[in-house]
């Protein structure tokens, strides 16, 4: 007798309901899938002990026959598919009809079921995979799915699950997914006689973000809609101050079905560099619709991951999206709101203790008033229209100031007590008057310009566009020499200078940067670097595109060393070695773009050179040195957040001052 087994059906089940039922959360997917797939409306979602005691997923949507409830949780009966033509493009969450028969297979379940033009439903009884009773009841249109004793036949995998909390967060985080891929369907959701949300179904994703993850994550976002190269983008990103510590939040759906996509994920985090610090992550819901004959849902048990005919695609759109909306959609932050503190009887009489105290002696007094009057006077001097209300002119410096430098010797100081006086240098200059990047009607981001992020330098037109107008505004006074306060008509701004400066300094730089021509160092003797085969490929096939941005490289006769002959002559050897790596990595993995990483290492490269020659918080400053800052601030939009992602200003409004007074 032979050593090989032939297993039997039982076996078998058990077997791949460890692969597609892992836990309570996984047979909750399964399940909400199918009720989705069967055109359901309204769905709802019941747990108890974290799935493990029970599970009931109740859809109004087709239901089944008498005799299509007895085929279905038998392992590859399914309806989505027929032949294997189907599996090209498939459209559907669920096709591979295997869900129910793993989960009846471990579980104790019940299907009842009826469709719409049966007079009477059926309830189907399973236990361990096979039918125990099988009876006519009546039932809505629909189907209910109830699971018992989840893992009670199987020991050894519910001795594996964790406690009921963590399980129930887990169906929660599935539940949400579902959710928010689908806001055309009201999704309820009970976990131990509680309600833990209800979304409307009116097809607003707005509102289901606001359901499911809350008021304080809707508040932040900003709307994506793109389209490129066939693929749409919709959805919503996180401002930068709604960046976390992980990839949590980070959600992509797929033609509705949510996946971990490596190439939409670095798309993300690539066009936030800059916006945000380099150890947190962005947040975002993001849908995609692609043409399904592009993409391979069937690559993973769970159906989790996807692969695409081509990678490039999908990168550009999302990238792309997502960068036009952080150019040119993005608000300052905001002071949060808080309800004003009320002292207690005991907190007013110790409030009154402690002021009552007199701390100043005379000489300290007479000192702060010859202070504030020091600053009143300095300020005097450019405050803008303090009661009247017409439109306030264009500042022009007086010929005699130095202007605003993108180059400030790193051996500047300031003199204590006198003000800092920026030199005036001419390269790279700083000009008021030229159009902010991406401020323009028409700044866009196209696919034609991600992989060429270096294109030929534009002619200026002849007739240079108006710059924008400069609102009233009033400077308020500075504080640590850092903060500045400056009133406008229904708001106030507090403007991080130092941070302000670094944002203008860098715009400028990359602009720079953007309009020259890329060149190559050759060397004299090649520099080898050591590579995987799949990354060696990659750069094989990407050739023409290294080249354009300044690489020459061969490849050696072993498959894995690639020789490099030239590279950006902006780069020294290392960088050079460690860019390149890093484009043969992401090109390899669908997970980046010849231009876009070119462009991400240069700009990084000018976040210490614009920090450098950024003003110096605590450092006292010319007036009108802090009101040219002030009025980049106000007139372009892409100044808001420094290139290492800290806030250059806040706002907070004239009602929130009053709210916070009490006046209102």
């Amino acid at each position: 007798m032979g050593k090989i087994n032939v297993l039997d059906t039982q076996v078998a089940n058990l077997i791949a309901a460890g692969e597609v039922v892992e836990r309570p959360a996984s047979a909750v997917k399964e399940l909400l899938e199918n009720a989705i797939d069967a055109g359901a409306g309204k769905i709802t979602l019941e747990i108890k002990n974290g799935g493990i005691s029970l599970i009931r997923v109740t859809d109004d949507g087709c239901g089944m026959t008498k005799d299509d409830a007895l085929v279905c949780v038998k392992r590859h009966a399914t309806s989505k598919i027929s032949c294997a033509a189907d599996l090209d493009g498939i459209a559907t969450l669920g096709f591979r009809g295997e869900a129910l028969a793993a989960i009846s297979s471990v579980s104790k379940m019940r299907i009842m079921t009826r469709t719409k033009n049966s007079p009477t439903g059926i309830i189907i009884e399973f236990n361990a995979g096979k039918p125990v009773s099988v009876e006519e009841a009546g039932c809505p249109e629909g189907t209910s799915v109830i699971v018992e004793e989840l893992f009670a036949n199987v020991p050894a995998r519910r001795k594996f699950l964790k406690r009921d909390a963590a399980e129930t967060a887990a169906v929660a985080a599935v539940a949400e997914k579902i959710a928010l891929s689908r806001p055309d369907i009201s999704l309820r959701f009970i976990a131990d006689g509680n309600l833990r949300f209800l979304t409307a179904g009116d097809g607003k994703l707005a509102d289901v973000i606001y359901a499911v993850l809350g008021r304080d994550f809707a508040k932040k976002l900003a709307p994506v809609h793109d389209m490129t190269e066939g693929v749409s983008v919709s959805g919503f990103i996180g401002t930068p101050e709604n960046c976390r510590g992980n990839r949590n939040y980070e959600n992509f759906f797929i033609n509705g079905r949510y996946v971990r996509c490596k190439t939409a994920c670095a798309a993300l985090e690539q066009a936030f560099s800059s916006y945000i610090p380099s150890d947190k992550y962005p947040a975002c819901v993001i849908c995609l619709e692609i043409n399904p004959a592009f993409v391979d849902v069937n690559v993973h048990p769970q159906k989790m991951e996807v692969k695409f005919s081509n990678e490039r695609p999908v990168f550009n759109a999302v990238y792309c999206a997502v960068r036009n909306t952080l150019m040119n959609r993005i608000d300052r932050p905001r002071l949060a709101d808080s309800e004003p503190t009320r002292l207690s009887g005991d907190s007013y009489r110790l409030y009154n203790d402690i002021i009552s105290v007199k701390t100043d002696t005379d000489e300290e007094a007479a000192r702060i008033a010859d202070e504030r009057e020091r600053l009143s006077a300095k300020y005097e001097q450019i405050t803008v229209r303090a009661e009247a209300k017409e439109p306030m002119p264009h500042y022009e410096p007086p010929a005699d100031v130095p202007k605003m430098s993108a180059d400030i010797p790193e051996t500047f100081q300031a003199v204590s007590g006198q003000p800092q006086v920026l030199p005036d240098i001419t390269v790279p200059q700083i000009n008021d008057h030229q159009p902010p990047v991406g401020t323009l009607p028409d700044a866009d981001i196209s696919r034609e310009n991600v992989p060429d992020i270096f294109p030929a330098p534009v002619t200026q037109p002849e007739s240079e566009p108006e710059p924008p107008a400069v609102p009233w505004y009033r400077i308020a006074g500075v504080i640590f020499n850092t903060y500045v306060f400056v009133e406008l008509e229904d708001r106030m701004l507090i403007i991080d200078k130092h941070a302000a400066h670094e944002r203008i300094i860098f715009e400028k730089l990359r602009q720079n940067m953007k309009s020259g021509d890329p060149a190559s160092q050759l060397l004299l003797l090649p520099v080898e670097l050591t590579l995987t085969p799949e990354e060696l490929a990659a750069a094989e096939e990407y050739r023409d595109e290294l080249y354009r941005i300044g690489y020459t490289f061969s490849c050696a006769d072993d498959g894995k060393t690639a020789l490099i002959i030239a590279y950006p002559s902006a780069l020294d050897t290392a960088q050079a070695k460690d860019m390149f790596t890093v484009l043969a990595a992401q090109l390899a993995d669908g997970t980046g773009d010849v231009g876009t990483s070119r462009e991400r290492t240069y700009e990084k490269a000018l976040y210490q050179a614009s920090c450098k020659a950024a003003v110096k918080g605590g450092r006292e400053d010319l007036p009108e040195n802090i009101r040219w800052i002030a009025e980049q601030v106000l007139t372009r939009s892409e100044i808001r957040y420094c290139p290492h992602g800290r806030p250059v200003a806040f706002e907070m409004t004239k009602s929130q001052f009053e709210k916070r007074f009490e006046r209102i």
